[in-house]
C-alpha cells in the first residue's frame, strides 16, 4: 500500500498533561469512580468484557478505510470518464491519476508511524481527516491534471496515514477473543467504500464523485472525538489514570480491568527500558514478525488486486461481454463486502492459517481461468465468445476468497505480529512497503498487458499467489485466541 531512511525513534517520556486535548468528552463520566476502584485494587477481571464499546471503537477507527475505499473505487467508474471532453485524457494521464494515490499512501504510511506514537492513535486520526476531505474536493473541482493530481496525492496520505493508525488501534484497543473480528473491520470498510465508489460512480459523473465522497472523512473526524484514546498509547505517555478511564470504557463498566491494565504496564515497561532504533529491526525477535509482515504484503499486492480493482471497466470492456462494465464492477464490489462479512466472522474460529492459505490457492486458480479466457479471446476468439461468463464468475470468485484471507488478514496480523517498541516504526515501513507495491503494479499494469497480454499478466499474479500459499503453510504462525504477549513469545 521507499522507505523514508531518517528514523531514529527514541520514545520520549511525556507527562501526561501532553494528552489532555486528546481526551473525548464522550467517555469517562459515570464510568470514572469504577475504573478508579476496579484497576487500583488490582481486581480480577470479573464476567466478560462487554463487546458492545469495542466496536464502537473500533468501527470509528475504520471510518478511515471507508474513505479510503472510496478513493480506490473512485478510478474505476471515474477512468473512462476521464478520457472523455471536456478533459479527454491520455491514457498515460488516466494511469497516473489512478496509481498516484499509493504515492500519497505510501507518505502517509511512513510518516504515520512516527505520528502515532509522538501524538496518539486517536489525535492521528481527526488530525489527518480534513487532509483527507480537502485532496477529494480538491479532485472534485480540478480541471487540469496537475489539480486532480494534487487532490489524489492527498487522499493517499490520508488513506496511508490511516492504514498504519487504525490497525494499531483496533489491535490495541480489543480483546483476544475478539482482535480478529474487530481487525477484519478495517479491510471490511476498505471494500464497502470501494463498493460505494462503484455504485455512486455509475450514477453521476466524476467530480460529484468526489465531492461526496470527502464527507467521509469528516464523519470520520467527528466520530474518533467520541472514544477513547488507545490505553496502550497512555499508560505509554504515562498517563495512568486516563489509561484506566479509557480502558474501563472499553471493558465496560462491571468489569475489572486491574490484571490487563498490569499487563500493558509491564509490557510498556520493557518498552520503555531501550530506545528505539532501526537496529531493533534485526533482533531475531522484531526481524521475523516484520519479514513475515513484509512477505504478506507483498504477496497481498502480487495477487493483482490493486491491478484488477483499479481496472474492473478496463477488464470487463475488454472481455467483450454484453452486460454493462459499470454493473459487473457493482456485482463485483456487493460480493466483495459480503464476503468481507463472512470473513469477519470465520477469522476467530478457522484461524488465520487456513483462510490465508486457502485465500491463495484459489485465487490462483481464479487468476489462471482469467488467463485462459483472454488467451482465447487473443486466438480463439469463436471460443472465447462462448465463454463470455468466465471473466464475471472467476473475479468474483476470486474476490470472494481475497476477502476471505489476503485482503484482511495482512492488516490485521500486522496489528498482532510486530512487538509492541517497534509498533509504531515496523507497522509504518510495512504499511509503506504495500502503498510502493500497489503504485508499482497499478502504474505498470497497462505496460505489462501491453509486453505480455493480459493473459499473461494474469498467469505470472497467478505464480505468486501459488508462492503465497506455501509461504503462509511453513511460515506463518497462527495466532487465532493468543494474546499480544503469547504472541510475541513465539518469536522469543
Amino acid at each position: 500500500m521507499a522507505e523514508e531512511s531518517t528514523w531514529l525513534l527514541e520514545e520520549s517520556k511525556m507527562n501526561s498533561t501532553d494528552i489532555e486535548d486528546q481526551k473525548s468528552p464522550g467517555y469517562g463520566t459515570k464510568e470514572d469512580s469504577v475504573s478508579s476502584h476496579s484497576s487500583s485494587s488490582g481486581e480480577q477481571r470479573s464476567g466478560e468484557a462487554s463487546f458492545g464499546p469495542q466496536l464502537l471503537a473500533a468501527g470509528a477507527a475504520t471510518l478511515g478505510a471507508l474513505a479510503l475505499g472510496a478513493a480506490i473505487g473512485w478510478s474505476s467508474p471515474a477512468s473512462p470518464q476521464l478520457a472523455e471532453p471536456p478533459l479527454s485524457l491520455s491514457s498515460s494521464d488516466i494511469s497516473l491519476i489512478g496509481s498516484i494515490i499509493n504515492i500519497g499512501a505510501l507518505i502517509g504510511a511512513v510518516g504515520g508511524g512516527i505520528v502515532i506514537n509522538k501524538i496518539g492513535r486517536k489525535a492521528t486520526a481527526i488530525y489527518v481527516s480534513p487532509i483527507f476531505a480537502l485532496g477529494f474536493l480538491l479532485v472534485g473541482f480540478g480541471n487540469n491534471v496537475p489539480m486532480i493530481l494534487a487532490g489524489r496525492l492527498l487522499c493517499g496520505l490520508g488513506g496511508g496515514t490511516t492504514s498504519v493508525a487504525a490497525p494499531v488501534y483496533v489491535g490495541e484497543i480489543a480483546t483476544s477473543n475478539r482482535r480478529g473480528l474487530l481487525g477484519s473491520g478495517f479491510q471490511l470498510m476498505v471494500v464497502t467504500g470501494i463498493l460505494l465508489g462503484y455504485f455512486v460512480g455509475a450514477f453521476v459523473t466524476w467530480w460529484w464523485l468526489s465531492i461526496i465522497s470527502g464527507f467521509i472523512p469528516l464523519a470520520f473526524m467527528i466520530a474518533m472525538m467520541f472514544v477513547p484514546e488507545s490505553p496502550v498509547y497512555l499508560i505509554s505517555k504515562n498517563d495512568e489514570n486516563g489509561a484506566k478511564k479509557a480502558l474501563q470504557w472499553l471493558r465496560g463498566a462491571h468489569y475489572g480491568i486491574g490484571t490487563e491494565l498490569e499487563e500493558i504496564k509491564h509490557s510498556i515497561a520493557e518498552q520503555n527500558a531501550r530506545s528505539i532504533t532501526f537496529r531493533d529491526l534485526f533482533e531475531s525477535s522484531v526481524l521475523k514478525p516484520f519479514l513475515i509482515c513484509v512477505a504478506l504484503m507483498f504477496f497481498q499486492q502480487f495477487s493483482g488486486i490493486n491491478a484488477a480493482l483499479f481496472n474492473l471497466n478496463i477488464i470487463f470492456s475488454a472481455s467483450g461481454g454484453d452486460m454493462d462494465s459499470n454493473t459487473q464492477s457493482c456485482i463485483v464490489g456487493i460480493v466483495q463486502v459480503a464476503a468481507t462479512v463472512v470473513s469477519s466472522v470465520l477469522v476467530d474460529r478457522a484461524g488465520r492459517k487456513i483462510l490465508l492459505i486457502s485465500s491463495a490457492f484459489v485465487m490462483a486458480v481464479c487468476l489462471v481461468a482469467l488467463g485462459v479466457f483472454f488467451y482465447f479471446q487473443e486466438n480463439d476468439p469463436a471460443l472465447a465468445a462462448n465463454l463470455g461468463w468466465l471473466p464475471l464468475v472467476s473475479l468474483i470468485i476470486y474476490i470472494i476468497f481475497f476477502s476471505f484471507g489476503f485482503g484482511p488478514l495482512p492488516w490485521a496480523l500486522m496489528g498482532e505480529l510486530l512487538p509492541g517498541h517497534v509498533k509504531g516504526l515496523a507497522s509504518s515501513l510495512v504499511s509503506g512497503f504495500n502503498w510502493g507495491l500497489a503504485f508499482i503494479i497499478t502504474l505498470v499494469f497497462d505496460m505489462l498487458v501491453s509486453a505480455i497480454q493480459m493473459y499473461g499478466v494474469f498467469w505470472l499474479f497467478a505464480g505468486f499467489t501459488v508462492l503465497a500459499g506455501f509461504f503462509v503453510l511453513f511460515l506463518v504462525p497462527e495466532t487465532k485466541g493468543k494474546s499480544l504477549d503469547e504472541i510475541q513469545r513465539l518469536f522469543s
